[in-house]
């Protein structure tokens, strides 16, 4: 626990008895039912081992939580940052001093980076990440197509996707970062992190399973790579990253790699394709447009490198 001045609230992990009302300020959303059903799930997941309370941190007077936050340490060494969430009487330097304390947290686990995605309805969180020395990146769009209104055609059988075997390959890390080149979706994050961490964060989003991970070859050179998670509880089909070969690019591959895509999410029943994408890549936010991906939110992205890296890497 932290000494505080008698003016200041107590600033430590957050107790269990806590953990709800944390959870609740820390990853506040729009919808009040939609709400209290996410904190539920997260309470659920950490008593089953799958997410870790460490990095929940409250700032507390008395027996009453008044700001939280919460730094969730990812494969990748990447941390996801939740909050600042503050009661409205709460001055700000009370969110400061919890954002400090998640920043802490971030080196302790040796994170190279620290994220933070802020819903449009909670800029005072995003207000206040930035004053701490976030940057502002952009918005990004999260995109869903529903599988009953998609009828893409079948990808060109001239293509062959292939299933990646062996993600830690020298062979496909070089392919991937062949596809950063140049890449249109934040290229702030060039220099902030290395190949393989980038690769363990999709391994970890995708289940820890490269089942549905592809190359995209034509007569034996690969030009591109299609990364996906198949969600069954929730039936839907993540496009996690796909890219091109700067010199494989503008010959009309991208729409290939979505109709594969399209039926893949088809053929594994799933009840819809989601994926997110940078506002400013207008080439991909007009792809995705053109097979039937609707905007289902907006969020903006905010990143804080702890460590410079001299590669270049999305």
């Amino acid at each position: 626990m932290s000494p505080t001045a008698p003016d200041q609230p107590e600033i430590a992990a957050a107790s269990p008895d806590h953990y709800g009302a944390a959870l609740w300020m820390a990853t506040g959303g729009r919808s009040r039912h939609a709400h209290r059903g996410r904190v539920t799930a997260l309470l659920a997941a950490e008593k089953q081992g799958k997410i870790s309370f460490d990095g929940l941190m409250t700032a507390t007077r008395g027996n009453r939580v008044v700001s939280s936050i919460w730094c969730l340490s990812q494969p990748g060494k990447i941390g996801t940052v939740w909050g600042p969430g503050i009661l409205s009487e709460e001055p700000d330097s009370t969110a400061d001093l919890l954002i400090q304390r998640a920043i802490q947290f971030g080196k302790q686990r040796e994170c190279h980076l620290l994220q933070s995605l802020v819903g449009q309805e909670n800029r005072a969180a995003g207000n206040l990440l930035a004053a701490s020395g976030f940057r502002s990146i952009t918005l990004l769009s999260h995109l869903e197509a529903l599988t009953e209104d998609t009828h893409a055609e079948p990808p060109s059988s001239h293509l062959t996707f292939r299933r990646c075997e062996d993600f830690r390959s020298e062979a496909f890390r070089t392919l991937v970062a062949q596809t950063y080149e140049n890449s249109l979706d934040c290229p702030e994050l060039d220099s902030m992190r290395e190949v393989e961490d980038v690769l363990d964060g999709y391994h970890a989003t995708s289940g820890r399973s490269t089942y549905n991970w592809y190359t995209l070859e034509n007569d034996g050179e690969m030009m591109g790579v299609v990364i996906t998670a198949h969600h069954a509880e929730p039936q839907q089909l993540e496009l996690i990253y796909f890219g091109l070969k700067p010199r494989y690019r503008q010959l009309g591959l991208g729409s290939e790699m979505i109709r594969f895509v399209l039926q893949l999410a088809q053929f594994l029943g799933c009840r819809s394709t989601i994926t997110g994408v940078d506002q400013r890549n207008t080439p991909a936010m007009a792809l995705y447009r053109r097979f039937g991906f609707q905007p289902v939110d907006v969020k903006e992205l905010f990143l804080l490198p702890l460590r410079l890296l001299s590669v270049a890497v999305a």
